[in-house]
């Protein structure tokens, strides 16, 4: 059964790197249909590409019904043989592949444009399980500061970074959301949300602290923070890593320090970053989200009471004692009622130093970083590649 199993892929291989390029572009995220590639797909349909172009999306990890609905779009969803050959194909006769989470292999020789739009900007050390393969001709990034550890992170030259700015982003600029409206059974005036990195990998192979989340990893403490934040009248919102183990961590159903996750966005159809721009200041702790947020202007908490441990184990592609400078830091229980406290109050400790690190970290603070991309794609197929 192997031997023939092995005679079916060399067959495959073969008619793949002899496909001839036709008019497809392919997207992938995850989850499906979101973050970068989102927009840009987004913007790609405004203008109407995909009157020449068939949009294919890889749907590995669940569909959205969303984009169904556009002309001359494809989901490829699903990993049994059949589907697994239709992506294969689908890549392997596309004039442009675009990702932002899974890097999709290159098969035909023919030229191709392949960009990774990145998920996140280079703060933890991740050099050791990213690669970005030789085929992907650019990745976009933040600014020209940041593309030399981005490169460092993606083990690959600088050269290969584009400073255009993540369009994501493009949602922090815009009017606030009313948060009562979704989250109604809490008592506020003021809102942060806490956006940790993870600790423990689902997958298993990282796990980088021995804690599942920071400073409420205790149920007692977490009841204490809610108690604190319903006296400031604060919410606090909960987003853990999609990456992160979940099993290791109580979700508790408390009035002031309220879970959510990814069903929670997409059943209330808010995205992530509409959230992010509505809130009034943020926690977290190693996440690339930090560079984001900085575009808000809004005060940073970070978590710190891991910190060595997470450094021995995972560490950092850049000075962390430089780059989070724009952010409080929290090490303990303390600390973070504090930071409450001071969001309540309109506080807003560390502005000049934040802004001073999105300078140095953003090229451009502006909601136009999805054209960009988009321009930049487009004349590069108008180019033939």
């Amino acid at each position: 059964m192997s031997k023939l199993r092995d005679v079916i892929i060399k067959i495959v291989l073969f008619v793949l790197k002899k496909c001839k390029i036709k008019n497809y572009i392919v997207f992938e995220s995850f989850p499906f249909y979101s973050d970068n590639t989102k927009f840009v797909f987004d913007e790609l349909v405004k203008r109407n590409v995909n009157k020449k172009f068939k949009m294919i999306w890889i749907a590995d990890r669940g569909t959205n019904s969303k984009v169904i609905d556009c002309e001359n779009v494809k989901i490829i969803e699903g990993n049994n043989f059949l589907n697994s050959l239709k992506k294969q194909y689908a890549i392997s006769a596309a004039k442009a592949v675009i990702v932002s989470n899974d890097l999709l292999k290159k098969i035909n020789p023919r030229k191709q444009l392949f960009i990774d739009l990145a998920h996140g900007a280079a703060l933890k050390n991740c050099s050791s399980h990213y690669n970005l393969p030789d085929c992907y001709d650019k990745a976009v990034c933040l600014s020209p500061y940041l593309a030399k550890y981005d490169a460092v992170n993606f083990n690959c030259d600088e050269e290969k970074m584009l400073p255009l700015g993540y369009p994501r982003n493009d949602l922090l600029f815009g009017n606030k959301i009313d948060l009562h409206k979704y989250f109604s059974d809490s008592e506020f005036d003021k809102a942060v949300y806490w956006m940790p990195t993870y600790r423990q990998h689902k997958n298993g192979k990282y796990n980088p602290s021995s804690i599942a989340f920071p400073i409420i990893y205790d149920e007692d403490i977490a009841k204490a923070i809610s108690q604190k934040a319903l006296d400031e009248k604060v919410l606090i919102i909960v987003k853990p890593h999609p990456a992160q183990d979940m099993s290791r961590i109580q979700k508790l159903n408390l009035s002031n320090l309220v879970f959510i996750d990814n069903h929670f966005l997409s059943e209330n159809n808010i995205e992530n970053y509409e959230l992010l721009r509505s809130v009034d200041a943020l926690i977290s702790d190693y996440s690339s989200v930090y560079y984001d947020y900085l575009l808000c202007d809004k005060p940073i908490g970070l978590c710190f009471d891991d910190f060595e441990e997470y450094n021995s184990n995972e560490g950092f592609t850049v000075d962390p004692d430089f780059i989070l400078a724009g952010g409080e830091k929290i090490y303990n229980t303390q600390d973070l009622c504090d930071f409450i406290e001071r969001i309540a109050n309109g506080e807003d400790t560390l502005k000049d130093k934040r802004n001073e690190i999105k300078d140095l970290c953003h090229q451009y603070k502006d909601n136009q970083s999805t054209q960009r991309v988009a321009d930049y794609i487009l004349n590069k197929l108008a180019g033939e590649i």
